[in-house]
């Protein structure tokens, strides 16, 4: 169970301390003195970026543990290793042993009857359902998504397809719904809350997307999941259910990690073809249903 949580909104500090910069020191001041307030046992950093590793620093704890090279606490420290298994270490440094590395969700009742309810309002029918998640926080990592429509129209005979996002994503998606009559999905994009789209996530039974946080749900649940990248490492933080497969173009990607330009255009030049072929695979491969045989939806 959690006992408190302290919030520090990094986002905002981010995007405001130039514009309001003693808005972003007294934030910053005002969270470390709550984190100074009280003595702690055990602390640890599981991220270890500077924004968070400065409020490590800051705990009063017996013992601190630190992902990432930091001086000033026990660190673990394997960068080629897949991030869950490094966070697993760090768990380990400290006597935190665990079997299962995997995060496992449980579907709120609440949210699943909501979400069961949304579902009957569209013109669904019974095909299966593939959930297409097109945007990340990250312009380089987002597929284009006249791709997602015309990979919808592809599908629309055998699936379902449905649309998500924020509510800043909608408009987008109508549009580019809109440019294909019949329209190839439904767009649910800023209608469901997190809790909602864990249980859109568990009862589809495709769920193609880029390198989000939708992609960790999916693969959380086990859910059919194809997952598209480009400048960041499949091998660091892809999916890693077994009914998974990466769709990434065949150009000399560095794995850049930058968030807003990609001078080779890494994610631009996945084709619908090869996310087709991604599609088949972790369909046929594992036992899911096949899309062209598969029984009525598990949305129905």
């Amino acid at each position: 169970d959690i006992d408190h949580l302290l919030t520090f909104d990094r986002y905002r500090v981010k995007s405001h301390w130039w514009r309001r910069p003693l808005w972003t020191i007294g934030h910053f001041a005002s969270t470390f003195s709550v984190v100074r307030k009280q003595r702690f046992d055990l602390a640890l950093d599981l991220q270890g970026s500077w924004k968070t590793v400065i409020f490590l620093w800051a705990a009063r704890a017996g013992r601190r543990f630190v992902k990432g090279r930091w001086w000033f606490a026990r660190r673990f420290h394997q960068p080629r290793a897949h991030a869950i298994d490094e966070m697993g270490g760090v768990l380990e440094l400290a006597g935190i042993k665990s079997c299962q590395l995997l995060p496992i969700l449980i579907i709120d009742s609440s949210a699943a009857d909501a979400v069961s309810g949304m579902l009957k309002e569209l013109p669904l029918g019974k095909k299966p359902i593939a959930l297409f998640c097109p945007f990340t926080r990250w312009p380089t990592k987002n597929w284009p998504i006249s791709k997602f429509v015309v990979l919808a129209r592809e599908l629309a005979d055998d699936f379902q397809v449905v649309f998500t996002g924020s509510p800043g994503d909608r408009s987008e998606i109508d549009q580019a719904i809109a440019e294909l009559s019949p329209a190839p999905g439904a767009n649910l994009a800023g209608c469901l809350s997190l809790l909602e789209f864990f249980a859109l996530a568990e009862r589809s039974d495709l769920v193609v997307t880029g390198d989000s946080l939708p992609m960790h749900v999916a693969s959380a649940l086990d859910r059919p999941l194809v997952s598209l990248f480009g400048p960041t490492d499949e091998s660091r933080v892809g999916p890693r259910n077994d009914r998974a497969a990466i769709a990434r173009a065949a150009v000399d990607c560095q794995r850049c990690y930058r968030r807003r330009r990609c001078s080779r255009g890494c994610i631009d030049q996945i084709t619908v073809e090869q996310v087709r072929a991604a599609i088949q695979r972790v369909l046929g491969q594992h036992g899911s249903q096949d899309h062209s045989t598969a029984p009525e939806g598990r949305g129905q």
